[in-house]
């Protein structure tokens, strides 16, 4: 079986590489290689330093190559199976992307910070760029510290009644169970609710499986205990904001489809709406 690889994206601007930390802690449990990648470049005003473009460039890149050294001696030690990249390119989240298809990545794990709407709005922010581009699930993680809090809310739609919202519940929920499995903490399902909903079609159970309440035929579809369903009428970046603040899970994981042009821009998705809203890491499924 090929080992799965997470890929960790290091910030050469900071000494705490969380991400890289995050995914020590999972490689440590689940076997993956970990890859550090790292890109970097340097603004014109800061190549003055240098006699040439191109010597500002090795310099930065050898810099860059000694930092992952440093960073990935302990995963080496650990017996972590590690690997690294050091890249130069301005546009260094697309770096990222596409080191993830190049690397064959299963895992992409980056640290997070909020960001105001208004940023959020108006600019190619790279939380974004993963979100809707990266090949493979992402992480935006907030701190280093282990999940201890025992808890996986995953976020699943219910309003729709369509092959693509099935097919990424579906998605949604087998990370889920891989991270329970992983961590033995309780799934937890959330989702906001039409007002009467018939979620038998939704969830496209047998007739004769409608008689149950709404919470058990969710459990029922998606292999959770029916106590740990938490339905709410209202929007789902709503519902999910207070779920999170209720429940305090480790992690929170949502759908997202790629959205592009002047829509894509303006309005997001429900998990691009609800990422500045959390205080948790928060894993995103396409």
């Amino acid at each position: 079986m090929q080992q799965n690889t997470i890929l960790a994206v290091i910030d050469p601007t900071r000494d705490d590489q969380i991400a890289l930390s995050k995914a020590q802690q999972i490689a440590a449990k689940t076997g993956a290689r970990v890859h550090a990648f790292c890109c970097c470049y340097l603004q014109a005003e800061k190549m003055g330093d240098y006699g040439s473009k191109s010597e500002a460039k090795q310099a930065t890149l050898d810099n860059a190559r000694k930092k992952l050294s440093a960073l990935t001696t302990p995963l080496e030690q650990q017996g972590i199976a590690v690997s690294t990249e050091y890249y130069w390119n301005e546009r260094w989240y697309e770096s990222v992307v596409q080191a993830c298809a190049r690397n064959g990545a299963t895992l992409l794990i980056k640290s997070t910070r909020p960001h105001t709407r208004l940023k959020r709005a108006v600019s190619k922010t790279s939380d974004y760029v993963m979100l809707r581009n990266a090949p493979c699930p992402v992480l935006l993680v907030r701190s280093d510290q282990p999940w201890q809090q025992g808890k996986v809310l995953a976020a699943v739609t219910l309003e729709r009644e369509d092959l693509e919202h099935e097919l990424l519940n579906s998605a949604i929920v087998t990370q889920a169970q891989h991270l329970v499995q992983l961590t033995g903490a309780e799934l937890h399902l959330v989702s906001a609710t039409p007002e009467i909903p018939n979620l038998a079609q939704v969830l496209r159970l047998l007739e004769e499986e409608a008689e149950s309440d709404n919470n058990a035929l969710v459990a029922k579809r998606f292999g959770v205990e029916p106590e740990h369903v938490h339905l709410q009428h209202g929007q789902a970046k709503s519902v999910i904001i207070d779920t999170v603040k209720q429940l305090q899970p480790d992690v929170l994981i949502m759908g997202t489809t790629a959205r592009r042009g002047i829509g894509g821009v303006l309005l997001g998705n429900t998990a691009e709406k609800v990422l500045d809203e959390v205080e948790i890491d928060t894993l995103t499924v396409s």
